[in-house]
C-alpha cells in the first residue's frame, strides 16, 4: 500500500525556485554595481596617471642646470599629492574586492547549506520511490479510493509527486549552476587582488623615490635662500602692482553703478505715483541683498550664476599646474613666506586662456609688461594677468570657456599666468571656484 505517501511540499519548491531567481538577479546586480564602481575608479586612477606623466613631463624640461625654484618645488609637491591620490585610489579598489571576496564567500557557504538540504530531501524520496516501485502498489493506492472522484484525487497526486520530483532535480542542477558560477567570480576577485597588490606596492615604492628627490631639492633650494628671497620681493612688486589696478578698476565700476542708481532714483523722483507703483510692480520680487553692482535683473542672473557654480567653474587653461597658492604659505626647508592674491597656474607656453564665466570685459591693460584681462560677473571679478596676446575687447561680452588670450610665460621661460578672483573689492581663494583636478 502507498498510504504513507509524503506529503507534497509544493509550496516549499516554489519557493525554492524564487528564491534562487532572486539571490541569482542580485547577484548579477551586485556584480554590475561593483564592476561600475571599479570602472569608475580604473577612469580615475588613468586621470591621476596621466596628470603625474604631464608633471614629469614639465619637470624634466627644466635642465638640471637650472637654478631651483619655488615653481620647481611646487612642480614636486603636486606629482607627490598626484601619487598619494593614486595609491589612495588603489586602497579604495582593495576595500572593493575584500567586500566582494566577504560576500562572496558568504553566499557560496549558503548555497553550499542549501545544495546539501536538497540533495538529501531528494535523497529520501529516490529512496521512498525505489521501496514502493511496482505498478502493483500504484494501481493498488489508485483502486482502494472510496469513489470516482477519490481514485482522481488520487492519480492527480501521484502526477503532482512526480512533478515535485523533477522539480528537486533542476532546483539541484540550478544551485549548483550558481554555485560553480559564484565559486569562478570568487577565484577572478582574487586574481584581482592580487594584481591591484602588486601595483601598490610598486607605487609605493615610486612615492618613497619622489620623497627622497623633493628632500634633495628642498636643501637645494634653502642654498638659494637669500637670491629666492630677492626674487620673491620683485614678485611682490609686480603682485602689488596688479592688486592695486584690480582694486582701481573694482572702485571705478562700483562708482559707476553708483552714479547710474543715484540717476534713476532722480528719474524716479519726477514720476507720478502711479508710475512709481508701476514700475516697483514690474522688478521681480527677491530677497537677495541689496547691492550697488547688481543694478539690473540681468546683472543679478549672472552674479546668482557665479555663486551657483562655486566649486564647479572650469579651469582658465586647459593643463594647468598650481605654482603658487592663494594667501600666505611657509615654503618648506626654508624661513621665507609667500603671500599671493591668487593662483600662479603653469601651463604650456601659448596655451588658449579661457573665460571661466559669462561676463563683460571691464578692462584690459598691462602690469609689469604682461597683458592683463579683468572681466566682471556682476559683483564678482576675475582676473587673468600675464597674456603673451589678448583675443577680446574692452566691453565685450563673453560666455564660459570663450578664449579670451593666451599665455605668457614667466623668467625662467615657461608658461604661466595668474588666476584672480574678487567678490568686489575683496580678493578671495580662486581654488574653492574651480574644478577638483
Amino acid at each position: 500500500m502507498i498510504c504513507n505517501i509524503p506529503t507534497l511540499k509544493n509550496s516549499y519548491s516554489g519557493k525554492l525556485i524564487f528564491t534562487l531567481l532572486v539571490t541569482l538577479f542580485f547577484s548579477i546586480f551586485s556584480l554590475e554595481l561593483h564592476a561600475q564602481t571599479r570602472e569608475e575608479l580604473e577612469k580615475k586612477r588613468k586621470e591621476i596617471l596621466e596628470e603625474i606623466s604631464e608633471l614629469q613631463q614639465t619637470q624634466s624640461t627644466i635642465t638640471k642646470d637650472k637654478k631651483a625654484s619655488l615653481s620647481q618645488l611646487k612642480l614636486i609637491e603636486n606629482k607627490l599629492r598626484k601619487r598619494y591620490a593614486f595609491i589612495d585610489n588603489l586602497n579604495d579598489d582593495m576595500r572593493l574586492i575584500d567586500n566582494t571576496i566577504f560576500s562572496n564567500n558568504r553566499e557560496i557557504y549558503r548555497l553550499q547549506k542549501q545544495l546539501d538540504t536538497l540533495r538529501i530531501q531528494y535523497a529520501k524520496t529516490i529512496e521512498y520511490a525505489y521501496k514502493n516501485r511496482s505498478n502493483y502498489d500504484m494501481m493498488n493506492f489508485i483502486f482502494t479510493a472510496s469513489n470516482f472522484n477519490d481514485a482522481i484525487r488520487r492519480i492527480s497526486y501521484l502526477k503532482s509527486y512526480r512533478r515535485y520530483r523533477d522539480e528537486q532535480s533542476e532546483n539541484i542542477v540550478k544551485t549548483s549552476k550558481v554555485l560553480k558560477s559564484k565559486i569562478e567570480t570568487l577565484t577572478l576577485n582574487k586574481n584581482e587582488k592580487g594584481k591591484v597588490l602588486v601595483e601598490q606596492n610598486k607605487q609605493k615604492a615610486i612615492l618613497e623615490v619622489e620623497k627622497k628627490e623633493k628632500n634633495q631639492f628642498v636643501s637645494k633650494l634653502k642654498a638659494r635662500e637669500k637670491e629666492i628671497e630677492k626674487e620673491m620681493i620683485a614678485k611682490r612688486k609686480v603682485e602689488r602692482s596688479l592688486q592695486s589696478a584690480i582694486a582701481a578698476i573694482v572702485k571705478r565700476e562700483i562708482e559707476a553703478a553708483r552714479k547710474k542708481a543715484e540717476e534713476e532714483a532722480r528719474k524716479l523722483a519726477t514720476k507720478t505715483e502711479v508710475e512709481k507703483i508701476a514700475i516697483a510692480n514690474s522688478k521681480p520680487i527677491t530677497t537677495r541683498k541689496s547691492n550697488v553692482l547688481e543694478n539690473t535683473p540681468e546683472v543679478t542672473k549672472v552674479s546668482v550664476g557665479f555663486e551657483n557654480n562655486r566649486g564647479n567653474l572650469p579651469w582658465p587653461v586647459d593643463k594647468a599646474s598650481v605654482v603658487a597658492g592663494f594667501g600666505k604659505q611657509k615654503i618648506e626647508g626654508t624661513s621665507l613666506v609667500e603671500d599671493n592674491i591668487g593662483l600662479t597656474i603653469q601651463t604650456n607656453p601659448g596655451t588658449n586662456v579661457k573665460a571661466v564665466f559669462e561676463g563683460v570685459v571691464t578692462s584690459i591693460y598691462d602690469v609689469a609688461g604682461s597683458q592683463t584681462i579683468t572681466i566682471k560677473h556682476g559683483k564678482y571679478f576675475t582676473t587673468y594677468y600675464n597674456l603673451s596676446v589678448v583675443n577680446v575687447s574692452k566691453g565685450n561680452i563673453v560666455q564660459m570657456g570663450q578664449v579670451i588670450g593666451k599665455a605668457g610665460v614667466n623668467d625662467d621661460g615657461e608658461g604661466e599666468i595668474m588666476f584672480v578672483v574678487n567678490i568686489e573689492s575683496t580678493f578671495v581663494n580662486p581654488e574653492i571656484w574651480l574644478k577638483n583636478k
